[in-house]
Parts: structure tokens; C-alpha cells; sequence
């Protein structure tokens, strides 16, 4: 999913849910959880490209997705070649890690939106678990 995506999806679930549990927030608390959730939802696919610019050095697959811009024009066929070329078992990994070591940071250094960042990897990765199926099935 493209991250535009993932920060919308992150946004729909932490706004209901900071109003309903926490109710005494106010409006602009809430934009704060939102904006903080969201962009790390949307920041934890910096990995596949980060990857992306590595590995296609030695892959001419990826290597019209060194621009971000075509990744989004042509998203389909980017997922068809990161899947093709064996960058998305990496990027299972660093994903993995990247969400833990947010989760990790957010709760030692920064517990005052520890939730939103909890329920901003939480919203990334369920929302990438159908794209994930779809290839590997």
C-alpha cells in the first residue's frame, strides 16, 4: 500500500479510538495523535524504497523505481517486481524491526503518544497483510 494510504488509515483508526477512550482529549490533542500515528504509519514503508535503492544496483528490474513517482504511477508493476526480484522477504524483516524498534522508542522515550504510534504500526501492517497474501498465495 502506498503511504499516502497507510497515514488515512492510520488517521481513521486513531481518531475514533482517542475519542472514545480518552474523551478529555481536546480536538487539537487528537490532530496531534493523528498526525503523529499517521506519519509513522506512512514512514515505515521507507524500507522497501530504502531497499529498493540498494538492490538496484545489481537488479534492472528496480531500477525505474529509484524515482518514488513511479512507484506510485505504476504501483502494481512494483509490487509485481519487488516480489519478483525477493526484495518483499527482506522487507518483511525490516519491517518487522522498524515497527518494534517505533514501538520500542515511542514507549521508553515518549509516552505521551505511545498510543498513536501502537496503533499507527498496528493499522501498517494489517493493512499490508492483503497484499502479502495476494502474492504469496
Amino acid at each position: 500500500m502506498l503511504p499516502h494510504r497507510h497515514f488515512l488509515i492510520a488517521g481513521l483508526t486513531i481518531a475514533p479510538v482517542s475519542v472514545v477512550l480518552f474523551p478529555e482529549k481536546s480536538l487539537e490533542e487528537i490532530w496531534g495523535w493523528v498526525l503523529i500515528g499517521g506519519i509513522l504509519s506512512a514512514s515505515i514503508d521507507l524500507d522497501i524504497y530504502a531497499l529498493v535503492l540498494l538492490k538496484s544496483r545489481k537488479e534492472n528490474q528496480l531500477t525505474p523505481f529509484r524515482n518514488p513517482i513511479e512507484i506510485y504511477r505504476n504501483f502494481e508493476s512494483f509490487m509485481n517486481t519487488i516480489f519478483k526480484t525477493g526484495l518483499w522477504k527482506i522487507g518483511l524483516v525490516t519491517h518487522l524491526a522498524l515497527s518494534v524498534l517505533i514501538v520500542i522508542l515511542f514507549y521508553l522515550f515518549s509516552n505521551t503518544y505511545f498510543i498513536p504510534a501502537v496503533l499507527g504500526v498496528i493499522s501498517h501492517i494489517i493493512t499490508d497483510m492483503p497484499n502479502l497474501q495476494r502474492r504469496v498465495i
